[in-house]
């Protein structure tokens, strides 16, 4: 394989490159071509304009392209260019596929383009596809749904169309001499000796609490957080206001989400009515956001990080897809994180609003990230690592930089102290401070919510209520200090029980419940049943042998908590009255 780069100020100098002798002879020798403009809106119709003389010249070239916020060559950051990217493989086949994607019918067309790339995943060994969408417009996690189960397990890498000043009629994408202004290209890789290895890099760390997004307006909107307009957020914590300054100013603080295992982020990119916030990518309701915070430190890629995940082989080309938002944190800086891929091979991309990035199923639609994707054909040569470069002096930014860091690494802890005193105080007010199970109130949120799945249809849910016989003899007889130690030793006996589906807590004086998540029929007696002869048969030290009464029952699907009670506690009651130290359900 081998990649080169040029970057032109108008499109009629890519005469330049059809007349190129050293690039003919290049194509001539490989098998594939693979020809990619990053550019504006304006060149990037003008190099559509120009398939037919490409492929003329460069016969069977695979040509695609997308618009940018800026494009990068050399590992270095440029404006208003354009940058197109030549790769020659000498033994890999290059396929490209595309398609019409109108708002409302993401999911439709990505089962459509997977569907082609399974055709294509069937014939021959694919390792990875480049994907293009005019994500600007139209749901690229929409996209991305439509495909899932339908990918095969290969590395997943790409972006969505941007373009500059967030003008959403100038997000284009190319495939071939068709443009699309709301569409997607795909481009298949596929060959025995082609490798490629694809990475994800974030740096944005959490400023913020957790805050629950309480209310969407679409797959892209959030309307409120813990109930408050999402935009409030902004203005309250960073003092960002609804003004011509709004974009910018957000682009350096994202949200932040945790999905599956995966650390997101998402980039608002603009305010919309009533508060509402616009994201470049998409959040579901009732996930947990925090807003973040950029740490130059984690920000800026280093040529040893890059060499420490790049050691095994040596690239013969770089691609790198970068949000946006890294371009205007960074600013002079900039091309202190791309410049460091330029040490390894030859580095070119583009910054956009969503890199697409994943594997198989797990495919998602980033924001605030920079994907880079090495790639290599043959065998990776038996050579020493690349020998390190000095890093200059005083790179533009660096002090500011280091400035920045300082300060995030003190937001940093103190953010993670307030996480923890929070923790504390939050076990503190959901712990009984004799017994140290669940209190009352922990109890009733438990119960809330594993009801509220037995609504949905995911778990059935059995609750046990039990008393411990004769207590206020206990402490007549003994004390009250003899009756706390019999509560802690209950405590104690029902904690070892506790699992994922089993919680207990202190109900109040010597009542205790256990709520039971996906219980099997008989499984909620069994249990108290044991629990019960443990308890018979425990050391209980001066109050000598203590038993309790017990009450069974499960829940029914639409009913209310205090139906669920009244049962529970009936059942208790028969227990007392049928002799006391037995299990009764209702």
């Amino acid at each position: 394989m081998f990649q080169i780069s040029f970057d032109f100020g108008g499109i009629e100098e890519f005469d330049v490159c059809l007349q190129d002798p050293e690039l003919h002879a290049r194509a001539q020798a490989s098998r594939s071509v693979l020809i990619q403009f990053l550019t504006s809106s304006r060149m990037l119709r003008s190099a559509a304009a120009l398939y037919a003389p490409i492929v003329q010249r460069f016969p069977g070239a695979v040509v695609t392209g997308v618009t940018t916020a800026g494009e990068i060559a050399k590992g270095e950051f440029l404006r208003s260019r354009i940058v197109v990217i030549f790769s020659f493989f000498d033994t890999s086949e290059l396929q490209l596929f595309s398609l019409g994607c109108s708002r409302g019918e993401e999911e439709e067309s990505g089962r459509r383009l997977a569907a082609l790339l399974q055709e294509e995943a069937r014939e021959s060994e694919l390792k990875g596809i480049l994907l293009y969408a005019t994500t600007q417009r139209m749901d690229g996690a929409g996209l991305l749904r439509g495909m899932r189960g339908l990918l095969p397990d290969v590395p997943v890498f790409g972006a969505g169309a941007a373009s500059y000043e967030y003008d959403t009629e100038s997000s284009l994408v190319l495939a071939g001499e068709q443009l699309y202004r709301d569409g997607a290209a795909a481009v298949v890789f596929r060959g025995k000796e082609l490798k490629i290895q694809a990475r994800d890099y974030l740096g944005w760390e959490p400023l913020s609490r957790d805050m629950t997004v309480t209310e969407t307006g679409g797959p892209t909107w959030i309307k409120t957080l813990d109930g408050v307009p999402a935009a409030e957020v902004y203005e309250k914590y960073l003092g960002i206001r609804n003004d011509e300054h709004f974009f910018k100013n957000m682009l350096e603080f994202p949200l932040m989400i945790k999905r599956a295992d995966q650390i997101l982020a998402r980039v608002p990119v603009a305010r919309g009515q009533e508060g509402s916030l616009h994201l470049a990518a998409d959040v579901h309701e009732g996930e947990q956001v925090r807003l973040a915070y950029g740490n130059p430190k984690h920000i800026v890629i280093t040529p040893d990080h890059i060499r420490q995940q790049l050691d095994e082989f040596r690239p013969q080309g770089i691609l790198l897809f970068s949000c946006y938002s890294r371009q205007i944190y960074l600013q002079d800086a900039v091309n202190l994180e791309t410049g460091a891929f330029q040490q390894f091979a030859p580095s070119a991309g583009l910054y956009t609003y969503g890199e697409f990035y994943g594997r198989g199923d797990n495919v998602q639609l980033h924001n605030a990230s920079m994907v880079a994707v090495a790639m290599w054909e043959g065998e990776p040569p038996r050579e020493q690592p690349a020998p390190r470069r000095e890093e200059p002096a005083a790179a533009p930014g660096t002090k500011q930089m280091e400035l920045t860091s300082r300060l995030a690494k003190f937001i940093g802890v103190v953010v993670e102290e307030l996480e923890q005193a929070n923790r504390e105080m939050q076990a503190l007010m959901q712990t009984d401070r004799l017994t140290g199970l669940h209190n009352r109130g922990k109890m009733e949120d438990l119960l809330n919510s594993a009801m509220r799945c037995m609504e949905s249809g995911r778990a059935s849910i059995s609750i046990i209520l039990l008393d411990i016989d004769r207590f206020k003899a206990i402490n007549d007889t003994y004390g009250h200090l003899c009756g706390d130690a019999v509560l802690r030793r209950t405590a104690q006996i029902l904690k070892s029980y506790t699992s994922n589906r089993i919680a207990a807590g202190r109900w109040g004086g010597e009542e205790f419940l256990v709520v039971l998540k996906d219980a099997k029929k008989g499984e909620a007696v069994q249990l108290s049943e044991r629990m019960r002869s443990e308890l018979e048969t425990a050391d209980f030290g001066e109050a000598g042998t203590v038993t309790a009464s017990f009450g069974v029952t499960s829940a029914v699907q639409g009913e209310e908590m205090r139906q669920i009670f009244k049962r529970v506690d009936d059942a208790l009651y028969a227990a007392k009255r049928s002799g006391r130290n037995r299990v009764i359900e209702y």
